[in-house]
């Protein structure tokens, strides 16, 4: 015991420095949905697919998001997806192309094998896990 003492204080330098990191850092990865607290047309039985990181290029027919770990998922844009910048909804993806190279965005899919963006969200979601299981809350719709 006597061996690590010193340890100790190196070990609590180390997590207040990592946490302090963390909220620069960008949220990325994927969540599957059963629930949608919302209806959307193209989605008809709440099973959805959220994936979410910061976007590596877009144009009027793809976007693609990028993880730390290399990882690049691409999504196909149509007339169909829903554009949210903020709490509006927007007429395309133009907007997309401002965000700084940090900034999450979220993609709802159908799954993972469908493609298709149906709502792209300018935002993150929420994710928490107060004394309990992880609690995952996508962005608001956009009206």
């Amino acid at each position: 015991m006597r061996r690590f003492g010193n340890l100790f204080p190196s070990v609590i330098t180390l997590l207040l420095a990592l946490s302090a990191f963390s909220p620069a850092m960008a949220q990325q990865g994927q969540y599957h949905l059963k629930y949608l607290p919302f209806s959307l047309a193209t989605l008809k039985n709440g099973d959805a697919l959220a994936t979410y990181s910061p976007v590596s290029s877009v144009d009027g027919l793809t976007l693609q998001l990028r993880d730390d770990d290399g990882v690049v998922y691409t999504f196909t844009l149509d007339s169909e997806t829903v554009y949210c910048q903020g709490d509006n909804r927007v007429a395309n993806w133009t907007y997309l192309r401002t965000l700084k190279k940090k900034n999450t965005v979220t993609v709802l899919t159908k799954g993972y094998e469908d493609t298709k963006a149906l709502v792209v969200w300018d935002k993150p979601p929420s994710i928490t896990t107060t004394s309990g299981p992880l609690v995952f809350t996508l962005p608001p719709m956009c009206k």
